[in-house]
């Protein structure tokens, strides 16, 4: 089980001045972040990004630009329907109290607020992927017959194990959180699983579970890489601190991977 008491306290926001690339549009009464490959990029199809608690937070908005402009459309969905994880928790300074910090009042407040648990119940999994699921058929009704990958970190690692049963050709999932067996039963595309060597935050045997219910679970001959990052910890994919030399070398890694891993598998690597 996650540790609910440190969620998400791991890894830094990105900067307030970076400029999204993209747009925010409506699929299915499912809002999301659409940022679309350069005009001089060969199109690699449509990757679904599935973003950690933060959801439309800028550091998931620079992981779609980056995916954009590897030559793919990126969709990143809003399954926390407007309510996400507060960045405040990523900007927090835990040598200090929540009072102590040097912030506005109602950036405080947001953090005195947030119930954990509650949250979780309010996007439970079922929920979340109802609306992934009616997510992917609208995305079926604008492009039909389009090829469609995806990519999750820490809570949207568990949601890409799930599309990768139907709806995706390739998935990669970084530090996911939650993971249960059922999760990975019947998977039938190509997996990259990178998980992080310092993850407090997630059970100390997802390596040895994940290997033990991939090989008998999975699809037979689907291929299942997994990697281990030496000397990060959890949500070092999705938010680096960036003036960490090691966190910051080992997500670039881990970029790289994920698009040799999704290019490969839908036979478009360069």
């Amino acid at each position: 089980m996650l540790n609910a008491k440190n969620c998400c306290r791991t890894g830094k926001p990105a900067p307030d001045s970076y400029i999204p690339l993209g747009e925010c549009i409506t699929i299915r009464a499912i809002r999301v972040y659409s940022s679309n490959r350069p005009a001089d990029v060969p199109s690699r199809g449509l990757l679904l990004l599935l973003p950690d608690g933060f959801g439309l937070a800028r550091h998931n908005l620079i992981l779609a630009d980056r995916f954009a402009s590897e030559g793919w459309h990126v969709i990143v969905p809003d399954y926390f329907e407007g309510d996400p994880l507060p960045i405040q928790m990523l900007r927090r300074d835990n040598t200090l109290s929540i009072d102590e910090q040097p912030w506005p009042e109602e950036d405080k407040q947001k953090l005195r607020d947030l119930d954990f648990p509650a949250w979780l119940q309010r996007h439970n999994h079922p929920r979340v992927s109802s609306l992934l699921n009616d997510l992917i058929a609208g995305l079926s009704e604008q492009a039909e017959n389009a090829t469609i990958v995806g990519v999750g970190y820490c809570f949207g690692g568990k949601h890409v194990l799930r599309l990768a049963k139907s709806s995706l050709k390739a998935a990669a999932a970084f530090h996911p959180s939650f993971v249960e067996a059922e999760d990975v039963a019947g998977i039938q595309a190509p997996l990259y699983a990178g998980l992080a060597e310092k993850d407090d935050m997630v059970p100390a045997s997802l390596p040895e579970d994940l290997q033990a219910w991939a090989i008998p679970k999975m699809k037979a001959n689907v291929p299942f890489t997994m990697e281990i990052y030496p000397g990060v910890g959890h949500g070092f994919a999705a938010r680096p601190d960036t003036n960490d030399d090691v966190i910051r070398t080992q997500y670039e890694r881990a970029f790289q991977k994920s698009v040799e891993h999704l290019a490969k598998t839908i036979g478009g690597e360069n």
